[in-house]
């Protein structure tokens, strides 16, 4: 409903005012598109830096798992020869 104080806007005025508008929106879906493209390779880094995360702590639970099997056999060794 429009006041009738206020001044109607003309059609080109309207069309004009619409039109830069879809250029600002144009423009903040290019920069959406980048910033989303950044994101992606950033996320790519992680998700790589994770697996090699989790491939070192399974070799470093081996590690464990050898140290303490080796410390068992060199009890019962010590133990042996007593």
């Amino acid at each position: 409903m429009l006041v009738d104080s206020m001044p109607r806007e003309t059609l080109n005025t309207r069309v004009t005012r619409l039109e830069n508008v879809m250029v600002a929106l144009a423009e903040r879906q290019l920069e959406m598109e980048s910033t989303m493209a950044s994101l992606a390779g950033k996320v790519d880094v992680l998700v790589d830096a994770q697996i090699k995360n989790e491939q070192r702590f399974d070799q470093l639970g081996e590690r464990i798992d050898k140290l303490v099997s080796a410390i068992g056999e060199w009890i019962r060794r010590s133990n042996g020869a007593r």
